[in-house]
């Protein structure tokens, strides 16, 4: 008989001596090597094994399925299994349909959390029930008709209709084997302390024993010993060799599931004996807070390709697949056309193939995003890049995971519109490439090619990185309270740092080498410099233009990075002495000259190098860099000019006193030079008056937005030079001007406005009145009054295109020319603060109109820009705002989604029992926002969603620019090309969200579910589901905010204006009276203008079926039928194969095709049809008739169950005169969702008039 060894890479078969030897003298104890865990402890006391399976003709179980010692029949690819490793086997009973196992904790996939699997033979774990009906087993937005069939969400490693041979040798075993793997520390225990008599590793064949139980897991499958915290570290390291940023990733539970010699599902004995058999395994890890998910797949063979006879066609084709469930997108593990070709490749092949063959990494919390590399050649394969925020000074390493890296090529990373970057190869699947200063903001696509590209066919490898400013960056280096660095004296002479040694690696270390390895800790041990880099941006002879100069002037000191396993995720902490300079890179007359040129600078931490100048400044190696900070406390360190003058060296207030002669030296040389510069006052104060008070800025979204640290709404604790106001606000976009050629006289009508470098910075004090800088020296009559008024900028603070000469380094610019000017003059100077506000005078609000804002919110209640009010209900989308593209003015689309929104007293558990798939979506007649998408003239397209039921734990909305989904997670302000997007952090969930079309000045917010803090609510798993949006117009569109369209159309025509119009302002051409009025019952779904608004802006084909009509007149003046949801722009097609394009296309509550017709179809419910409602519900609350007639009671029974309310008496009584309460109470049956629209309703109305009451009296002159 032929014996079929199992190919385990230089290793000879054994002989038949060899394997009776080993079978003989197995022992259960045995450790698989690689692990390490056969390290005995003398002080352990090893409980007896008892001597099983005595007969050498039958091997004992544990070798034989964990592959301990020498066994040939186990994977090297392979972790071990079976019940010597502790794992349980799938009960044979529930091996197709699966079986359910207890996870202990929530580990992260797809979006959602999930506490549970379901272990199937059929090569998955599941989430939902798996329709596996046919051949086939259909999942994902291509193959499922869902909702009337099931989408499962599943882990897939080699889904296929699959069996355990019933029949096979008796010297071969077949199972489907799990554990549950976690870490001690999660309960409170350190290694060994929960060991029974302090056992490492011992027997588990017959199960735990009660004392080595996991607290609160009743399950035996389920392990928190010293093996499991090896083991979980055992996979960290294998993470890091594979995947780009794992090193931040802490691996606290795991999920092990191997399938065991499986066949195909309709194999014979012929097959099975031919070796037509799977082995292959998923490690699903988990952190504690259920933050960070990775998976691993292991396959160490693939017998079969297919569930049919003999693999000898495609039906029933085995994919290897990570799958969303309920239509959220389908992620392939190897997307060539290989693994299309025949799916057993995956055993052969290999994602980090320098560890071994078959193994493939994933990070999956999120949307699924592949790590380790790829063979794919064409099309669009995302790059995992980490970090991918990164600092635009540059000077930083990222770690790239794309193609299979072979050291003999050079690959260089290539930065859209700007540089490129060397890559130099850390292992075979990651790549660490060396970024060059990019004076940039925003998102930049970059690209991963081989040197050789144009011999090679690798064109498929195409991510992005963030380049922000030092000023925002998240991971600058921590230098302690950065106020006190703008302080004179210092308040300590010995300062804070601190920073996470693994972001260092030696520079001298051969990453080229073989045998260079991530997790050797011998890697970061590196000698680092703390230096400082000074910033001016001053006359360069040689071109004749300003420019900025980044000059490092002295080391400060240097440390020694901890390389230690203990900091591997704790920070180093160091001081440093500011009275000490290491190493000048000035000389006398330098330091004495020259220094104070610089008016502020940075510091940043790098690597020193092994052989350089004593007194050259270096060449800094990558490193981390800090905040801008104030070097006025190095005028005083080893400078000679100090040292000359009469002051005591080492007196704190002779220093103190020294800077402050300086300080005034500079703040008068600062006005000279400032005062021979163009007046941009003009123009600020013109194009950007601050407004009059903060209600105003609040309402105007499109020209003004939150100060990023000197508001409350970010909540940011880094304001310096706005101490005692209570908010301030920017200009969102660069100060547009007109004031060129034509633009100064009659004719600026026509003239298109430019992008300037100012910006505008308003302040409001605790009443919300703007602070003026003329009020300063009358309120400020001591230093400490906390009175700083804001004051427009010459740099704005955000930089300006290209970013690259004076004033339009994002943040940089702004610290020179306006912010340090600042703390010269007004912080470190006597009596000279008027001389900067008379150079930076607060804007007066003179020239200020605010804009025409409105809102949308719950279930369809409108208040529109020019103040209409009603309330729309119909499912589809709709052109929510347009205006066509003039002179002036850009072309600007916005939509939104409308959908029915779900009955919440659906009962889920009835699923299989007495309800089907297609009944756990049952619709309301209440349509909710759950989408929108904007876009504008040479704009990138946003959108904006509402997540689907189940997946809105970490984000309750996703948000999707150019077809690739976006986190705001560490940096809440990003700038993508010509659109500027923030959310306010507050309240967890990624839920309140601002968008800024930047030339436009067009601004909305989107706040899930009124952004509420969903966490209190005890009786909700997740947040509603719904989408309240508000929207701001400014006046050069010509929209009043009063809603008097009485001249309408003669301000069109005489001044050029463009049409506003959408479903936020559905009449542009029609005079209404409805702003002079508050809701009433009459404004809800009346058909006075419901169909008006459908005929005239919604899209053709979005709403159900039987609802189309012919496209009304008003759609003749060039509003879009496109339905910007399904379809991209031309340069972002090449991402429509990632699966955002899944989530942004489909709705969140799609209906079963049932309830969208008959009598199941959306039917709007009028203001009279709710009152009657609420009144009939009310008197069958009330009503104390007991025995009514058979008939009769099955009646009024059954009108309350489907029609009314649980509690309409409370609905009238809390809601009282709202009729948005009373709508959204009513048709959602939900309290908190009328309550909180009552109270919308209310504040919105409030804010609207204070925000318009101070405008002037007209828009335009009168003749």
């Amino acid at each position: 008989m032929r014996r079929r060894w199992s190919s385990v890479p230089d290793a000879a078969a054994p002989s038949i001596w060899t394997l009776f030897l080993i079978l003989l003298l197995g022992q259960i104890s045995v450790v698989n090597p690689q692990f390490g865990a056969n390290q005995q402890n003398p002080n352990i006391n090893v409980q007896p094994q008892g001597q099983l399976n005595q007969n050498i003709q039958n091997p004992q179980a544990g070798s034989l399925f964990t592959g301990t010692g020498n066994n040939p029949y186990y994977g090297v690819n392979l972790v071990p299994f079976g019940p010597e490793a502790g794992d349980f086997e799938v009960n044979p009973g529930m091996l197709t349909a699966g079986q359910t196992i207890d996870l202990h904790m929530y580990f992260p996939f797809y979006g959602g959390l999930y506490n549970y699997t379901t272990l199937s033979v059929n090569g998955y774990m599941g989430f939902a029930t798996v329709l596996d009906q046919g051949p086939t087993i259909n999942v994902g937005p291509e193959m499922t008709d869902w909702p009337r069939h099931e989408d499962p969400a599943m882990i897939a490693p080699y889904l296929c209709k699959q069996q355990i041979p019933q029949t096979i040798s008796p010297g071969m075993r077949s199972g489907v084997f799990y554990r549950l793997m976690m870490r001690q520390s999660m309960f409170g225990r350190g290694s060994n302390s929960n060991m029974n008599l302090g056992g490492t590793y011992q027997s588990s064949f017959f199960g735990q024993s009660a004392s080595q139980a996991c607290p609160g897991t009743a399950d035996s499958y389920v392990r928190c010993d010293a093996n499991a915290d090896y083991f979980l570290d055992t996979m960290m390291n294998w993470l890091q060799e594979g995947v780009a940023g794992a090193q931040a990733f802490r691996a606290d539970a795991a999920v092990v599931v191997t399938w065991y010699n499986t066949a195909s599902a309709i194999s014979g004995r012929s097959d099975i004996d031919a070796g037509q058999l799977a082995t292959y395994q998923a490690i699903w890890l988990s952190d504690q807070t259920a933050r960070l998910s990775y998976v691993i797949f292991n396959y160490d063979r693939l017998g079969f390709d297919a569930a049919d006879f003999r693999a000898n066609s495609r039906s029933g084709r085995c994919q290897a697949i990570f799958n969303g469930g309920n239509h959220t997108g389908v992620v392939p593990v190897d997307p060539t056309q290989m693994y299309k070709n025949t799916p057993k490749v995956l055993a052969q092949r290999s994602g980090v193939p320098h560890m071994v063959r078959g193994r493939y990494m994933f990070r999956v919390d999120d949307v699924v995003r592949p790590g380790g590399c790829s063979n794919k050649t064409g099309g669009t394969y995302p790059m995992l890049i980490y970090p991918n925020i990164v600092n635009m000074l540059g000077e930083m390493t990222v770690d790239v995971n794309a193609i299979c890296l072979d050291r003999a090529q050079t690959y260089i990373l290539m930065i859209e519109q700007r540089q490129t970057a060397t890559c130099t190869i850390l292992t075979p699947a990651i790549a660490r490439c060396h970024l060059p200063k990019i004076y940039d903001w925003g998102t930049k696509t970059v690209y991963f090619q081989p040197q050789s590209g144009g011999a090679n066919d690798e064109k498929a490898f195409v991510g992005y990185i963030y380049f922000v400013p030092p000023t925002l960056d998240p991971m600058r280096l921590d230098i302690g309270n950065v106020y006190d660095w703008f302080k004179n004296p210092m308040p300590s002479q010995v300062m804070p740092i601190s920073w996470y040694p693994r972001n260092f690696t030696n520079p001298d270390i051969e990453t080229h080498l073989d045998q260079f390895r991530i997790m050797d800790d011998s890697i970061y041990a590196v000698q680092l410099g703390l230096y400082v880099v000074a910033y001016r941006e001053y006359k360069d002879d040689n071109i004749k233009k300003f420019r900025p100069e980044h000059r490092v002037i002295a080391r400060l000191t240097s440390y020694s990075n901890r390389n230690t396993y203990d900091y591997r995720f704790k920070p180093q902490e160091e001081a440093i002495n500011i009275n000490q300079v290491e190493q000048w890179y000035m000389n006398d007359w330098e330091r004495t000259h020259e220094l104070y040129m610089y008016r502020f600078g940075y510091l940043k931490l790098a690597p020193i190098r092994a052989q350089q100048d004593q007194f050259q400044a270096p060449q800094l190696l990558s490193g981390l860099v800090s905040a801008p900070i104030s070097l006025h406390w190095l005028w005083t360190t080893n400078n000679p000019r100090y040292q000359t003058t009469t002051y005591n060296a080492n007196d704190q207030e002779s220093r103190a006193e020294y800077v402050k002669k300086k300080a005034t030296e500079m703040c008068h040389d600062w006005y000279d030079e400032d005062g021979a510069q163009w007046n941009f006052i003009r123009d600020v104060e013109t194009n950007s008056s601050c407004p009059c008070v903060e209600a105003q800025a609040i309402a105007d979204l499109g020209r003004f937005m939150p100060h990023p640290r000197c508001s409350q709404a970010f909540r940011d604790i880094t304001c310096q030079v706005s101490i005692g106001a209570r908010n301030c606000y920017m200009s969102s976009q660069n100060i547009l001007s007109s004031y060129a050629g034509d633009g100064r006289g009659f004719a600026s009508e026509n003239t298109a406005r430019f992008p300037t470098h100012y910006g505008q910075v308003c302040c409001y004090d605790d009443h919300g009145f703007l602070m003026q800088t003329s009020y300063q020296p009358v309120i400020k009559v001591t230093p400490e009054v906390p009175y700083n008024p804001g004051f427009p900028s010459r740099a704005y603070e955000f930089g300006t295109a290209p970013y690259m000469g004076q004033y339009e380094i994002p943040g940089l610019s702004a610290f020179h020319n306006d912010y340090m000017p600042y703390f010269l003059c007004c912080k470190f100077a006597d009596f000279r603060c008027q001389m900067f506000y008379w150079r930076r005078p607060s804007s007066g609000c003179q020239e200020y109109m605010p804009p025409a804002y409105g809102e949308v919110m719950g279930a369809g209640s409108f208040n529109t820009i020019d103040n209409d009010k009603f309330i729309f209900n119909e499912p589809g989308v709709y052109n929510f705002l347009y205006i066509p593209k003039t002179q002036t003015t850009p072309e600007v689309r916005i939509q939104v989604r409308m959908e029915r929104y779900p009955n919440r007293r659906i009962d889920f558990s009835l699923l299989g029992r007495y309800m089907s798939q297609q009944d756990l979506v049952q619709p309301t007649n209440a349509t909710v926002i759950t989408g929108i998408v904007l876009e504008a003239t040479g704009t990138d397209r946003v959108h904006v969603l509402a997540r689907k039921d189940t997946r809105r734990f970490r984000y309750r909305t996703s948000i999707v620019v150019g077809n690739i989904i976006r986190y705001f997670d560490t940096m809440r302000i990003q700038r993508f090309r010509g659109i500027l997007i923030y959310v306010n952090n507050v309240e967890r969930g990624q839920a309140d969200i601002y968008v800024v079309l930047e030339e436009a000045q067009i601004g909305v917010r989107v706040r899930e579910s009124y952004n509420i803090d969903i966490d209190r609510l005890t009786e909700y798993q997740e947040s509603m589901g719904m989408l309240n949006i508000d929207l701001s117009v400014p006046p050069q569109y010509g929209v009043r905010p009063d809603g008097d369209k009485a001249r309408e159309m003669e301000y069109r025509q005489r001044y050029n204006l463009p049409r506003v119009a959408g479903v936020m302002r559905p009449f542009p051409d029609q005079t209404s009276g409805s702003f002079m009025q508050t809701m009433t019952l009459n404004d809800v779904n009346s058909e006075t203008y419901r169909q008006q608004i459908i005929n005239n802006y919604r899209v053709q084909g979005t709403g159900e079926p039987g609802s189309e009509m012919g496209l009304g007149s008003a759609n003749t003046m060039g509003l879009p039928t496109e339905n910007m949801f399904t379809t991209s722009r031309d340069e972002d097609k090449q991402f429509e194969v990632f699966p955002e394009a899944t989530m942004k296309s489909g709705p969140i509550y799609k209906a079963a095709p049932k309830y969208e017709t008959g009598m199941y179809r959306f039917f709007p419910v009028t203001g009279q049809m709710l009152n009657q409602r609420l009144m009939t519900c009310r008197d069958l609350q009330t009503q104390n008739i007991i025995n009514l007639q058979p008939l009769q009671s099955q009646i009024t029974e059954q009108y309350g169950a489907t029609q009314c309310p649980d509690n309409p008496g409370a609905i009238i009584q809390d809601c009282g005169d709202s009729i948005p309460c009373q709508y959204d109470y009513t048709l959602t049956n939900a309290k908190v969702l009328g309550m909180n629209a009552k109270n919308e309703w209310n504040i919105f109305t409030t804010e609207r008039q204070d925000a318009t009451r101070f405008c002037k009296n007209d828009l335009f002159p009168t003749e």
